[in-house]
């Protein structure tokens, strides 16, 4: 990612530019006049001679050197501060809580057995589940998590008001003495994809084991996200244990539909904060997310936290034609013709994008102000937001990595493709479903009217009707008709939440605290705390109206997040050692905000 080759012009090529002003400038001698040696020649000669290599140069430079003029142009030191350490003032009377966190083996055991006890209980749910009260038998798994949060963590729900949203949605509140501080809200989801049937196999461990080698907890959700709900209990369990009073209030949300798009938890769950705590209620939201990771470009460790998130749309095209028997078909079936729709959109991609906007801008500029690279990309990177030919350098490099790519770029993806009942029928209705991943600068108006343009070529080079939610573009025919609209209701790309004020450098502050100080005492440069953004979407769809500083954020150290916990996939695991640095942050964030 950014890899800028800065164009080299060779000595031999400067020369023959130097050639070329020589001739350009020199006079023809006249035989009739006197030597052309006197003294106001040679002035008019050199001057004219200035003149033109000062014209060269600056034309030269301009169109053909501009990495030159990265060099030589000012960058602001005011991009991406660093933030100071934060340490709250119970480390300096006591630290022995938070070393324990991390470094005790009895802990270390207790916190796992936590864990993996989570992970026992099934909460796995489909997509497009009926409501709780339409098929309360759905649900009842959660009844068996919940008795396993009142046992496990009985002292944070025995102290903390507990209410339930939409029976099985949880909102702890551990009530602070001064009402005029914003509360703290912290937020996780109690479950998990589905575990596919005929992987069971595949699994070193039984999915549902919660089996602890030492080394890593086994088992769906150990990572997605049952790892930051027991981080933040047990943060909470061991804080009213030490008899920690917070002046600000900690609030804990724990949706159950997460990987549903939130429908029946956080959806319900928003609105009821907001009835309880105001709109713009909160100091800050937490959820779950990125954390700290090697950065490809500089090498070096950083922490990152997404303060933006894409939408999400789903879009159904659907075509129904006359039907018939296959003996005598037409030159193109509804598959035939919606195929060409396919062909046509992947034909048409969505551009890349790299604005101030987007959170990968200040990811960007951060890493160029305190990462160690070479001079030239630093300075690309730095000047990306307003420097054109800077920022498609940057865009040209980040396009070859699809990971990097589609951070600055919407995403289309063809899924599903369905259609025909027999082979000797012909198709009367054919069905596409096109899923994009919306990026800040798209809006979902753009996408729809990308979509029409589309389809309404293939359709009038058919003869096909069209309707666009509804609406009718082009008249039904006895051909057919093309039906576009919403698989689902679609999410708009989440606001981008401050990164540069007091509530950001507190995390960055803790951050530091809790790494540099205690986990990598000898990491040899400064962690830094950058803005990213959330490709996937998470329950903050719904707590927009919460607060404006919302994060995405789960600090514990991996180079692979994917890869090393296998979210969503066979083995998904956790790290003991990961999911400590976690609850020890929890511990000293809550305390520093106090």
């Amino acid at each position: 990612m950014c890899r800028l080759h800065p164009t080299t012009i060779s000595p031999p090529t400067l020369f023959h530019f130097e050639l070329q002003l020589l001739n350009m400038v020199q006079l023809p001698e006249d035989e009739d006049s006197p030597q052309v040696n006197s003294t106001m020649e040679k002035q008019t000669l050199i001057k004219r001679a200035s003149i033109a290599l000062g014209a060269i140069v600056a034309i030269f430079l301009l169109f053909n050197w501009r990495p030159i003029w990265f060099l030589l142009a000012p960058t602001s030191d005011n991009v991406c501060p660093l933030y100071e350490t934060l340490v709250p003032a119970s480390f300096f009377e006591d630290n022995s809580t938070v070393l324990a966190i991390l470094n005790d083996a009895q802990f270390r055991v207790s916190s796992a057995r936590k864990l993996s006890n989570a992970v026992k209980v099934d909460t796995q749910i489909g997509d497009n589940q009926p409501g709780v009260d339409e098929a309360p038998e759905m649900w009842t798994q959660f009844k068996k998590f919940h008795k396993y949060l009142n046992t496990t963590f009985a002292t944070v729900m025995n102290t903390a008001k507990v209410s339930y949203v939409n029976t099985y949605g949880v909102v702890i509140h551990w009530e602070g003495s001064d009402k005029s501080l914003k509360p703290v809200l912290l937020t996780a989801h109690q479950d998990t994809v589905p575990i596919q049937s005929d992987t069971l196999d595949k699994w070193t461990h039984p999915p549902l084991s919660g089996h602890y080698d030492g080394e890593y907890v086994w088992g769906r959700g150990a990572s997605d996200c049952k790892n930051v709900l027991v981080a933040i209990l047990e943060s909470m369990e061991i804080l009213i244990g030490r008899g920690f009073e917070p002046r600000r209030s900690v609030v804990v949300a724990l949706g159950f539909d997460e990987e549903a798009s939130g429908t029946h938890g956080a959806a319900h769950i928003g609105p009821y904060l907001e009835k309880e705590f105001g709109y713009d209620g909160f100091h800050v939201l937490i959820d779950e997310g990125p954390g700290l990771t090697k950065d490809i470009i500089s090498g070096q460790m950083v922490a990152i936290a997404g303060t933006g998130e894409k939408g999400y749309m789903d879009v159904s095209i659907e075509l129904t034609t006359p039907g018939g028997h296959s003996s005598v078909p037409p030159d193109h079936t509804s598959i035939g013709i919606l195929s060409e729709v396919a062909f046509e959109l992947e034909k048409h991609p969505y551009s890349p994008l790299l604005t101030s906007q987007n959170p990968m801008m200040g990811y960007l500029q951060c890493v160029a102000r305190h990462g160690d690279l070479p001079r030239l990309k630093k300075k690309a990177m730095l000047r990306a937001g307003f420097d054109k030919y800077a920022n498609k350098k940057v865009v040209q490099s980040m396009v070859k990595n699809p990971m990097s790519r589609y951070l600055i770029q919407t995403s289309q993806a063809l899924d599903v493709i369905v259609g025909g009942e027999k082979a000797n029928a012909l198709p009367e209705h054919a069905k596409l479903v096109v899923n994009h991943r919306v990026s800040v600068e798209t809006s979902l108006d753009t996408i729809m009217d990308n979509i029409e343009s589309q389809v309404a070529k293939i359709a009038e080079k058919f003869n096909l009707g069209l309707t666009v939610q509804g609406e009718s573009i082009l008249p039904a025919t006895e051909k057919g008709l093309f039906q576009v609209g919403y698989q689902s209701p679609p999410t708009k790309t989440a606001p981008v939440s401050p990164s540069n004020d007091t509530v950001w450098s507190e995390i960055a502050g803790v951050t530091r605290h809790v790494f540099e100080q205690l986990v990598y005492p000898n990491l040899t440069h400064p962690l830094v705390l950058v803005p990213g953004m959330m490709p996937a979407n998470t329950d903050t769809r719904h707590y927009w109206n919460l607060t404006k500083n919302i994060y995405r954020y789960t600090p514990y150290y991996s180079e692979n997040l994917v890869k090393d916990n296998r979210i969503h996939s066979v083995d998904e695991r956790m790290s003991i050692d990961n999911h400590l640095q976690l609850t020890a942050f929890f511990y000293e964030y809550i305390q520093a905000v106090n």
